[in-house]
């Protein structure tokens, strides 16, 4: 990650991003999308509004279901080590995520209209942080410590030292 931030920027720990840069942070991109991969940060439900027949079983209107992704992106089903953080099989042309086994934006009707926009700004987030900074975890064996509203699953507790790069 710091190889291509360093190719891209060349010390220029000033210089605005510009799109041709933006198209160049391809592992910062992979980094973004394996960490969204293994801690996802959403909720998503959906709801029958009839009675419906799903997975054998009949269920009401309005019967409420929960999306366990965490379940999903870790299955060994659709994913090759799904508990490795890898954010090399992003770099594979080739590949993309089966159907509905990737989803951090959401899938089908309801897929995020800002998804793009959201990449975009985590992955020049990224560049400006890691271009200007050294960031590294205090503990590396610490738990994350998250907690949720419900739909938004944030992070509480993350204990970094950041020192100015060199």
């Amino acid at each position: 990650m710091l190889e291509e931030i360093d190719s891209i920027f060349q010390g220029d720990k000033m210089r605005l991003i510009t799109k041709e840069d933006y198209y160049s942070l391809k592992y910062c991109e992979a980094i973004v999308k394996e960490v969204a991969r293994i801690l996802p940060t959403m909720r998503f439900s959906r709801y029958t509004d009839k009675p419906s027949e799903i997975a054998g079983y009949r269920w009401p209107a309005d019967t409420m279901f929960q999306i366990n992704v965490s379940a999903i992106h870790n299955n060994d089903d659709y994913w090759k080590e799904p508990n490795k953080f890898n954010p090399d099989r992003w770099m594979d042309e080739n590949f993309e995520p089966k159907k509905y086994t990737y989803i951090v934006f959401g899938e089908g009707l309801r897929l995020c209209p800002g998804r793009k926009l959201a990449m975009i700004e985590v992955v020049c987030l990224m560049a400006l942080l890691f271009r200007n900074y050294e960031i590294n975890l205090v503990d590396m064996n610490s738990p994350i410590k998250t907690m949720s509203d419900g739909i938004l699953i944030s992070c509480v507790e993350l204990l970094v030292e950041i020192k100015p790069r060199n």
